[in-house]
């Protein structure tokens, strides 16, 4: 900036200050300047500065208290959110880590998903079983008992491929099961968790219960009252001095 722009600024500055002073301390320029009445704009400035300094202290304790509400809160959603997450995952874990795949069948950790032309379905592991047949096919049998035989690519697929498919499906299909069984063992115990987390509400009470407290006790604080009523006695004395009242 140009040495001419500071001076236009510096203008600006000393020009709003003595808006500012003319507002605080109205009258005459020798009662908002003279230091013949300097007294008098101190015994104003003071009284008006405790009136100040409780506000903002007032606002600062129910700021501090309506943030503990925001975290008591918070901190009760994200534990209901973690435990909903737990319920979901125990109830339907979805597709699972990719095992391994063989034509249209792709082996999951929980699920055989199956593009065979128009057939598409994602078969419960724990419901089915796999099996090799004659060359080119491999059966699914469903939770129905349907036997399923899907064709794969046998001329670019060896014999062993296929059985290596076979074993290790039904060995992710016993791992399948296995945690299945485990899935519903810990599932009532996490949908204990969840209603816990759901009605313990304590920590916002705690907080809410702070934030009425902090209302209260500056409601009920007479040194508000008093240091208004000061204020306002001090803005009479001005008045009385000068004829204008201070804002």
């Amino acid at each position: 900036m140009s040495a001419m722009g500071w001076i236009l600024v510096t203008v600006l500055l000393a020009a709003a200050a003595v808006v500012l002073r003319r507002r605080r301390y109205p009258g005459a320029w020798r009662h908002t300047f003279g230091p013949e009445h300097r007294p008098a704009r101190r015994d104003v400035g003071l009284r008006r500065a405790a009136v100040r300094f409780l506000w903002l202290r007032r606002q600062w304790e129910l700021f501090r208290a309506r943030g503990g509400v925001r975290s008591a809160t918070a901190a009760h959603r994200r534990r209901v959110r973690e435990r909903e997450r737990r319920v979901a995952e125990l109830r339907e874990p979805g597709r699972g880590e990719l095992r391994d795949e063989l034509g249209p069948l792709r082996l999951h950790a929980h699920v055989l998903a199956v593009q065979d032309g128009d057939w598409k379905a994602e078969l419960p592991l724990h419901e089915i079983t796999v099996y090799e047949e004659a060359a080119g096919r491999v059966s699914v049998v469903d939770a129905q008992g349907r036997r399923h035989r899907l064709a794969y690519p046998a001329g670019e697929t060896s014999a062993e491929r296929v059985r290596e498919f076979v074993a290790g499906a039904n060995d992710v299909i016993a791992d399948a099961r296995a945690s299945r069984l485990l899935r519903a063992s810990l599932l009532g115990e996490a949908e204990a968790e969840l209603r816990g987390a759901l009605e313990d509400t304590s920590e916002q009470a705690l907080a809410q219960r702070r934030l009425d407290e902090t209302v209260a006790r500056w409601d009920a604080d007479p040194r508000v009252p008093k240091a208004r009523q000061a204020r306002e006695d001090s803005y009479d004395r001005w008045e009385a001095l000068t004829g204008k009242r201070p804002r």
